[in-house]
């Protein structure tokens, strides 16, 4: 699971930012919100539009694009338009079966200028430039590295880490972790697994949606076939409870959409140890749906992780999500985007979180003229 992950230059993180998802004191949601190690199974991310929150999940997606990609990562858009410096850093911490791994990458506008891996204190990978050493059995160099691909990614393929257990079941945590862009409706995977919507109902999963949908009593359910004898072309159509219409897709809401394309990951993420990271979360979701989704993760999922988005502040209550489960992100014309985590100011259970990011408690609370007098 990934514990912790640090910025510096990076985008808006003109300064140097540590996100914390260890989990801290708080007694409640404990059993469902927090996984094994005591790692968060997610994080929330609020705050004004262009203050930040994107670009946290784009460093999670940063590195699966560096370790999985199929395409040549754009290094140049990562690095801060706001100084000078010529490089940006980015370091990771996971733990698997109890052991630390750090994994920190430096990288330039064109290249990647170094690489490290410790793996429980030790420095199993060690990059700079275009030489690097690998030892996990024995020592090894290596010069003529690309300097536009990971040398990490080099090595997993190479030699999956020799059957070391617990790097390769890091990666494969990583490896099965899904992105997803719910105003865009795009969605990524880098495992190869169908998680399209038509891909997934076409490999006979319209049941697994269906119980998921009667599980939560959303009311409607689905059929997945052809419209007529004469088109060989696969729809979508939606039934709600009580009636024997199907209405296709094409006639269907935004948010119905939307959540379907949604659920072969969640599905997937619950079922499979791993990364599921969705912006603009809230786009076409009714408040209780909201809801209920990020319930059903955390009361579900075993060690997976939910990293999001969020513009609707009724999910800030502390029946669904930890207070150390919440970053507010601002931007600072000096300092660049700053985070403050809920739980620094020490919440109790029993207050409104809502009512107190409203109030600006947490930061990340924008406040825009709203007296308009005409001159």
């Amino acid at each position: 699971m990934l514990k912790k992950i640090k910025l510096d230059n990076y985008t808006t993180f003109i300064q140097p930012t540590e996100i914390d998802f260890s989990a801290s004191n708080y007694k409640f949601l404990e059993s469902e919100n927090v996984g094994s190690n005591k790692i968060l199974k997610g994080c929330l991310f609020v705050g004004e539009n262009a203050s930040g929150k994107t670009k946290i999940l784009k460093s999670i997606t940063l590195l699966l694009d560096l370790l999985f990609g199929n395409n040549e990562v754009d290094l140049v858009s990562n690095k801060s338009f706001y100084t000078n410096k010529s490089t940006y850093k980015l370091e990771y911490t996971f733990i698997e079966e109890g052991k630390e791994i750090i994994y920190l990458i430096e990288l330039g506008i064109n290249e990647i200028v170094s690489e490290k891996l410790i793996l429980d204190k030790q420095i199993i990978l060690e990059r700079l430039g275009n030489t690097a050493k690998f030892n996990l059995n024995d020592e090894k160099t290596f010069s003529n590295i690309s300097n536009k691909l990971s040398f990490l990614r080099r090595i997993y393929f190479d030699t999956n880490f020799y059957g070391n257990e617990v790097l390769n079941k890091w990666f494969n945590y990583m490896k099965k972790s899904v992105y997803i862009n719910c105003y865009y409706r795009t969605v990524i995977n880098y495992s190869g697994t169908s998680l399209l919507v038509h891909e997934y109902l076409n490999n006979n999963k319209v049941d697994d949606i269906n119980k998921f949908l009667e599980k939560i009593d959303y009311k409607q359910k689905i059929e997945y076939g052809t419209e007529t004898s004469n088109d060989n072309t696969k729809f979508i159509s939606f039934n709600k409870k009580g009636t024997d219409i199907y209405i296709s897709e094409m006639f269907e809401s935004i948010g119905n959409i939307t959540f379907m394309e949604l659920l072969p990951s969640f599905l997937h993420a619950i079922n499979n140890e791993c990364m599921i990271i969705i912006d603009e979360f809230s786009s076409g979701f009714h408040n209780e749906l909201e809801e209920c989704i990020i319930k059903y993760f955390f009361h579900y999922a075993k060690d997976s992780q939910l990293f999001f988005t969020s513009h609707s502040t009724n999910i800030l209550n502390n029946t669904l999500i930890r207070p150390d489960q919440i970053y507010s992100v601002y931007f600072d014309s000096k300092k660049g985007s700053v985070l403050k985590r809920f739980s620094e100011e020490m919440p109790r259970e029993s207050q409104n979180t809502e009512k107190m990011y409203l109030n600006g408690v947490f930061n990340g609370m924008p406040k825009y003229n709203k007296n308009f007098k005409d001159c």
